[in-house]
């Protein structure tokens, strides 16, 4: 039996309370926490259990994501094993493909399962560490946070009191799923209910033998799912077909409030799921006004306003308790308080066929990442990242220039290749097309414009529109 814990991060789920920055194809957990520099949710939660006691990461997603998820880990330098869904089927089958694989290797291995989307602020892991022998002895541990008011929206679990022999370890009375206001005062007026986190331990057997006791069919589906899968170098990919006969259930209803071996450990953390924008502001360093601003903002006269801008400068006048986030594509403004309802937005731009539902303006790929800037009166102006070592392919197109912002880069367009730092520029070849080679150990920036070109002249006056 090992010693290490096995960190499980689910990264499911589409953020929608969070958009314009969460969207279906770059949602919430993949979006920073805070300002420019900061480490998105799902960076985070992979950092909080490292090191000392942790074995590397599992981490379950959908295939979709998968570029993405590959490289937010290659930004923090961290490996990790990675399951690939083929579809979402909710978290009772992603946790037991996860312990599925583990057990082929130990069947006692400890299987942590972390939420990708939270933000949790304390020494969470010495209660973890403490409470791995009680997992290696057969429990099925769910962590609880002390409520801080009556919250309508999480689930809640009742402490039955302490386990005789397991220091730290309590019984569980009972679950109780989104609670309407009057019984959720009362459950935090007891003092004998905790917010459920949607953290739990286990062994990696013990999950597989209480979900076969109540849902047998599934796991035959997950094993096949696995069995029949490609392991690729970017992870598992799960067969769709088994893994779409899947039951679509979590965890928590399915197993954990049906087993008789499932335990209480509570939690000493400022803990929240930022499951809306009030909630990320509330999770914010704020200035002396109490606002929060980030990005290039100037705030005047205002108090108790978060403001949050990707790219491009927004003022403020005479606000108070406003939420206003901007990004390329899209702009939100409501005020803290109804952030709820941002969900009603996102549910009808994806009712509607919007893109923004969806994607942002820029695009992922597997080289790097691609964001229009203007495309409009025959003019298209396009920004790229190179990841180091990546190559992208360039479509030969008359009038076309690329300005190196920063890094290293080789052009090579078949005939010639020609070496640019940051601060060059080259007019590529109208008729043949390019591969630019990313040499350096950073991401590269680059600036293409391209214009219609009639003749001489205008390639002459290319450099006016940088």
């Amino acid at each position: 039996m090992s010693a290490l814990i096995h960190p499980l991060v689910i990264c499911g789920g589409n953020g929608t309370r969070l958009w314009p920055v969460s969207r279906t194809q770059s949602p919430k957990q993949f979006q920073r926490v805070g300002g420019a520099g900061t480490p998105s949710f799902f960076q985070s939660a992979i950092g909080r259990h490292t090191g000392h006691g942790f074995a590397q990461p599992v981490v379950v997603s959908s295939a979709r994501h998968r570029r993405t998820l590959q490289g937010q880990l290659d930004d923090i330098d961290t490996d990790a094993r990675i399951i690939l869904e083929p579809m979402g089927r909710n978290t009772g089958p992603a946790v037991l493909a996860a312990a599925l694989v583990l057990a082929e290797e130990d069947p006692g291995a400890v299987m942590l399962v972390v939420p990708s989307d939270h933000v949790i602020d304390g020494d969470i892991n010495a209660t973890i560490r403490a409470m791995k022998q009680a997992a290696d002895a057969g429990y099925i541990i769910t962590f609880g946070i002390k409520p801080r008011y009556a919250e309508t929206g999480f689930g809640y679990i009742t402490d039955a009191g302490p386990i005789v022999g397991m220091n730290g370890l309590h019984a569980v009375e009972r679950f109780v799923e989104k609670p309407p206001t009057r019984k959720a005062r009362l459950l935090v007026e007891s003092d004998i209910a905790y917010w459920a986190s949607g953290i739990s331990m286990f062994r990696a057997d013990t999950i597989i033998e209480e979900y076969r006791k109540v849902d047998p069919d599934t796991v035959g589906h997950v094993r096949k799912a696995i069995e029949r899968g490609e392991q690729t170098e970017e992870g598992l990919f799960l067969d769709g077909d088994s893994f779409a006969e899947c039951n679509n259930h979590p965890t928590e209803s399915l197993v954990f409030e049906k087993t008789d071996k499932i335990a209480l450990a509570p939690l000493d953390v400022d803990w929240s799921d930022v499951g809306s924008w009030t909630a990320m502001y509330g999770i914010s360093e704020s200035d002396p006004q109490g606002n929060v601003l980030q990005g290039d903002v100037i705030a005047v006269e205002t108090q108790n306003t978060m403001v949050r801008s990707d790219n491009r400068l927004v003022t403020v006048v005479g606000l108070t308790d406003v939420i206003i986030v901007d990004t390329d594509d899209a702009l939100l403004v409501t005020k803290v308080g109804h952030c709820q309802s941002v969900k009603k937005v996102a549910e009808h731009l994806k009712k509607t066929e919007r893109v923004e539902a969806e994607k942002h303006a820029g695009t992922e790929h597997e080289w790097g990442h691609l964001r229009k800037i203007v495309k409009s009166d025959g003019l298209d102006l396009s920004a790229l990242n190179i990841k180091p070592g990546a190559i992208v392919k360039v479509e030969a197109k008359p009038g076309r220039e690329v300005i190196v912002a920063s890094g290293d880069v080789v052009v090579d367009d078949g005939s010639a290749t020609t070496a640019l730092e940051a601060g060059a520029r080259h007019l590529l070849p109208p008729a043949r097309d390019v591969r630019i080679a990313n040499r350096g150990t950073g991401h590269a920036e680059l600036i293409f414009v391209t214009l219609p070109v009639t003749g001489e002249a205008a390639l002459e006056d290319l450099s006016k529109y940088a």
